[in-house]
């Protein structure tokens, strides 16, 4: 009895296949544009080593500049507190700012308030001179 030999069916050839994804690869990562996400310019200040001091500032030399769920702006100084809009900060922190260099700027913002809000409120005090700024979310 004979047999039949079976014929061989083509299949895929392999061997390449590495090199084919590797290079895809290779070209993939080499034309994929990240998106780079630019965060807040602010300098921080350097380290302190001495951690146990404490500092007290003077309630005179805090302006605190709060930002609700609604955006809108309340300024409170050692002796008034007001509600202004956000184009009128600049020009008042401007003030505050000129007549006390060792002023503190204490930008709070709601948990709930947008994060343009506070992006604006912080562009208006670095544009008005400030340079004690700190920042909280409450």
């Amino acid at each position: 009895m004979l047999r039949r030999k079976r014929k061989d069916m083509g299949g895929i050839p392999t061997a390449s296949m590495s090199d084919v994804a590797f290079l895809l690869l290779v070209f993939f990562l080499s034309t994929t544009k990240f998106d780079i996400k630019k965060g807040l310019g602010i300098n921080l200040p350097a380290a302190s080593a001495d951690t146990t001091t404490k500092v007290k500032l003077d309630p005179k030399n805090i302006t605190k500049v709060w930002i609700d769920a609604e955006g809108m702006i309340t300024l409170k100084t050692f002796d008034t507190e007001e509600q202004i809009s956000i184009n009128q900060l600049e020009g008042k922190i401007r003030k505050i700012v000129s007549g006390n260099s060792e002023m503190v700027i204490s930008l709070k913002t709601d948990r709930k308030s947008k994060y343009q809000n506070m992006v604006v409120a912080l562009d208006k005090l670095q544009a008005a001179g400030a340079e004690k700024i700190s920042l909280s979310t409450n």
